[in-house]
């Protein structure tokens, strides 16, 4: 037996036994039923999927591990490149500077001698230069390693040696060249301790079929002479 109760628009229909089902017209009413129906079926969905996300998870750690080694591993090796590129970069340019801009690197004691024997009469003479309306411009360059016409190929012969106090001996060669005639030109510089600028102890010219002429005539040192008998010194040294 079934009794019924209306309240407005709204009906509810009750078994005689007690409360079973609930009929429910309200539009109001209506949305909120369905609203929880679609909550209970989410919160059962998502129930059983919270073990396969922690599984998941435990599967996805491993697997972040490689990719943090492998960007440790390229900005590493990026770092050294770096340090080494800037590494190498210092040096170039340290030795580039010293070889040209520094009072005892080649290319200014070879500009520095260039110009004595470009100024010097006796050299202008044996060479044969053309000074009639204007003084001729003479050649300076290097060895004649290769064929090439250009000057600039033709690298200047140097040799550096240090004497037992110290200083440096810089030795340079290379031609001197006229219209007419070639020469070769024999430099020696001496770079003692504390000095910036090396001095010239020799400066000479050879020309075929004229005499060597000196520029700066070396100082030869004098061997001290022995006293002694036979030119020897016989018996305990002084102290």
């Amino acid at each position: 037996m079934l009794s019924r109760l209306s309240v407005g628009s709204r009906m509810a229909v009750f078994p005689a036994g007690g409360f079973a089902r609930v009929v429910l017209r309200s539009p109001s009413l209506r949305h909120i039923s369905y609203t929880s129906a679609l909550l209970n079926q989410k919160g059962a969905n998502s129930s059983p999927g919270a073990g396969k996300t922690g599984e998941s998870a435990k599967k996805k750690a491993p697997s972040t591990l490689w990719p943090r080694i492998k960007n440790a591993t390229s900005f590493s090796l990026s770092a050294l490149l770096v340090v080494g590129a800037v590494g190498v970069s210092t040096v170039v340019i340290y030795l580039i500077g010293s070889e040209l801009f520094s009072p005892s690197g080649d290319t200014q004691l070879f500009n520095r001698a260039v110009s004595m024997v470009q100024k010097d009469k006796t050299v202008r003479e044996l060479l044969q230069s053309n000074d009639t309306l204007y003084n001729e411009r003479l050649k300076a360059y290097g060895e004649l390693i290769t064929h090439d016409r250009w000057t600039r190929n033709r690298p200047i012969v140097s040799k550096r040696r240090i004497d037992a106090e110290g200083n440096v001996h810089c030795f340079l060669r290379f031609h001197i060249e006229s219209k007419k005639k070639v020469g070769l030109v024999h430099c020696e510089a001496l770079e003692k301790k504390g000095k910036i600028l090396p001095d010239f102890v020799s400066l000479y010219v050879d020309i075929p079929g004229e005499k060597r002429h000196f520029l700066i005539r070396p100082v030869l040192k004098k061997a001290p002479k022995a006293s002694g008998f036979l030119g020897l010194n016989w018996g305990p040294k002084k102290t």
